[in-house]
């Protein structure tokens, strides 16, 4: 046989194992998966504290960026795209609500659940996840480069992501248009 043969052969025969293993376990649709998630708190703010939605909001929740319903990323917010809701509130009316805010978070959290629980567990660095990649430029978003290293977003991002928020970067990217 000729050595391309025996590749071949090896490659099917590797391709067959393949095959019978993966048919050894049929996924649960039912199964929940665990996700270890920064703190929803600090990213829905209070008072003294805009939190991390009031940042992303406010750079990426309009209606020509994530504020639209095609994104596997998408945020609502008073500015841009609504959740339906009973109070008639309609883009660039009235607060964001609780429930838009809830929505965000699980965008978030929901967009990379994995890797999301290797950053909160300091076994990734944040950079390895989308939602800080892409502003950073260090993967291609269509938005281009929202975020520079180090910068008050970067921080506020960042700094939640690993559970040790830093306010004072939040509150300043939260002004930053």
């Amino acid at each position: 046989m000729s050595p391309r043969g025996r590749v071949l052969f090896g490659m099917a025969a590797a391709l067959a194992v393949l095959a019978s293993s993966a048919c050894a376990a049929t996924p649960d649709p039912t199964a929940d998966l665990l996700v270890t998630a920064p703190d929803f708190n600090e990213f829905a703010g209070d008072a003294n504290n805009p939190g991390v939605h009031a940042f992303l909001e406010r750079r990426c929740g309009t209606l020509d960026c994530h504020g639209q319903p095609g994104h596997a990323f998408r945020l609502y917010s008073s500015g841009g795209l609504r959740l339906p809701n009973d109070a008639g509130l309609i883009s660039g009316g009235g607060a964001d609500t609780p429930a838009e805010i809830l929505a965000n978070y699980r965008s978030l959290i929901g967009l990379q659940p994995e890797e999301t629980n290797r950053v909160v567990a300091h076994l990734d660095p944040p950079t390895s996840l989308l939602v800080v990649a892409k502003p950073l430029a260090l993967q291609t978003h269509k938005g281009g480069q929202e975020l520079a290293t180090g910068d008050s977003g970067d921080a506020c991002l960042e700094s939640w992501l690993v559970g040790e928020i830093s306010l004072r970067a939040c509150q300043d990217a939260a002004q930053v248009p």
